[in-house]
């Protein structure tokens, strides 16, 4: 065979008469070539601009957000609470410790300059030379 009979051209070949359909004949029919290229381009998914993109990420980024719960249950946050109250103790017990260090501090500079005052004075008694 050659290859002209092998293709067959004129097997596919519809004949339609005087005219062939116009293009709104062909789109009415739902079976028609026509009529599903046009529904599978209206089907096709359509690239995003990057603004519509961004859009989308922030409103899954806010209902991420909404949707986040504290992690863990009861137990969770009774661990919590406690590591807070724990926390605001050694705070407490911090601020004390400060103002005793203060409060030794300024109680061992009074006592010094006591006993320097207190020195100064046997030194210098009245009636004695130096």
């Amino acid at each position: 065979m050659t290859r002209l009979k092998k293709k067959r051209s004129d097997a596919n070949r519809i004949e339609w008469g005087d005219s062939a359909p116009r293009r709104s004949e062909k789109l009415a029919d739902p079976g028609s070539y026509e009529s599903r290229k046009r529904k599978s381009l209206d089907k096709r998914k359509q690239q995003k601009s990057v603004y519509e993109k961004q859009l989308e990420k922030e409103e899954l980024e806010a209902r991420r957000r909404a949707q986040q719960q504290p992690r863990g249950g009861r137990l969770a946050e009774k661990i919590r609470r406690l590591n807070r109250e724990k926390n605001a103790a050694e705070m407490l017990e911090a601020d004390a410790a400060e103002e005793s260090v203060v409060d030794t501090a300024t109680e061992a500079a009074a006592e010094t300059v006591a006993d320097t005052a207190a020195e100064s004075a046997d030194q210098t008694a009245p009636g004695t030379k130096d």
